[in-house]
């Protein structure tokens, strides 16, 4: 920084009484310029040479701040106001305490394009200066931030309840699975006075399922007939072939009565994985022992499609003991008159064999037992 001084001023016995020309302008810059030396009082100089002075000096002051208002170039001078006032003294001082910053910092000069001053370089603004300046200038975003605090409330209240229905959830499915329900389980839990919360019994279920047995072993001790009874519920139940037997058996003899006696009769009885099979044949033995070698099928208690009218038709299941129940006469008016032919025909039977009339011929040797016998009846 140079300071130009009273130029071009000619020393008189009246000095004191010329105007005095200060320099205004600081001049920064890498390349220093020259600094205006004073020039040598020459003798013999009038008031008129002092007055072309200073109207020199006051032109070249001029084109200097003409200079100094264009934008400065890379590498040229920085043209700054001296501070004429303690105020300006002190802005100086600062911009100087900026300048050694950016240049102590390595941070290039940030330059205000209207006022040429160094500046240092600005704080990135923090997140609640951000929220506060979109808060205050647009509303789409407050409406979206109110929208958020919202749901927040919402969200706090709704995870304590939606946390509590996933474990009485887990709770029921596991109590399920020993064939008590989740009421019935914590009343059992309350009468036998343990004090586990849900969020424990959930967390047995998933990661332990033995200790959560122990706990219904120690609630309900009799968990396991309970269960039972449940996993039965609504199955039928199934018989052994004793009793099957002795449900069809007596039912086949009621409704067919002449079974062991009647030679146009075969009846067979076969074990199978779903029950047992009950087979009738009646007809002409003649005429049995010419169709079973065109249709060995019927030999093998299978009976083909086109001899049924409705092959496919599906029948409801019926309990054995409502579907072989045994006719009564006093009850079933059909029934007794087939009974009543029955006697009257065996009746008739009597009379002819009495008076020594032929009769047809008769079975010998059949009774109940031989349902059971190894080898099935034949035609042949």
């Amino acid at each position: 920084m140079a300071l130009l001084g009273s130029a071009f001023v000619a020393p008189s016995a009246s000095h004191a009484q010329l105007p005095q020309i200060r320099a205004k302008t600081l001049e920064v810059s890498r390349s220093v310029a020259p600094v205006a030396k004073q020039a040598a009082p020459a003798s013999g100089t009038t008031g008129f040479f002092s007055m072309a002075g200073v109207v020199a000096a006051a032109a070249l002051l001029a084109g200097r701040r003409r200079s100094s208002k264009r934008t400065p170039a890379q590498g040229s001078a920085v043209i700054m106001k001296a501070a004429t006032n303690p105020r300006h003294r002190m802005a100086e001082r600062l911009q100087e305490k900026r300048e050694i910053w950016n240049q102590d910092k390595g941070i290039p000069f940030n330059y205000d394009t209207k006022s040429l001053k160094l500046t240092p370089p600005r704080r990135p603004k923090k997140a609640m200066e951000r929220r506060k300046e979109l808060w205050l200038k647009y509303s789409v975003q407050k409406q979206a931030v109110m929208h958020a605090l919202k749901s927040k409330y919402r969200a706090r209240r709704m995870f304590k309840r939606l946390r509590r229905q996933q474990w009485i959830q887990r709770v029921g499915n596991n109590s399920k699975l020993h064939g008590i329900p989740y009421n019935q389980f914590i009343c059992k839990m309350k009468e036998a006075n343990i004090n586990i919360n849900r969020k424990i019994l959930s967390q047995l279920g998933v990661f332990d399922r033995a200790v959560f047995t122990n706990v219904v072993q120690t609630a309900a001790p009799d968990w396991k007939e309970i269960k039972e009874i449940e996993d039965n519920k609504g199955k039928t139940e199934m018989m052994t072939i004793e009793e099957l037997d002795n449900i069809a058996i007596p039912y086949i003899e009621a409704t067919v009565p002449e079974v062991y006696t009647d030679p146009t009769i075969r009846f067979n009885r076969q074990v199978k994985e779903w029950g047992v099979e009950y087979t009738i044949d009646v007809g002409d033995p003649e005429e049995w022992r010419d169709q079973l070698p065109k249709l060995p099928e019927l030999a093998n208690f299978q009976l083909p499609d086109h001899m049924l009218n409705n092959s496919r038709r599906q029948l409801e299941e019926i309990p054995a003991a409502e579907r072989f129940r045994l006719p009564d006469e006093s009850k079933d008016p059909k029934y007794a008159a087939f009974m009543d032919k029955v006697r009257a025909f065996q009746e008739d039977e009597k009379e002819k064999e009495e008076k020594g009339e032929a009769i047809r011929p008769k079975k010998e040797g059949y009774s109940r037992e031989s349902w059971f016998d190894d080898e099935p009846q034949t035609w042949f």
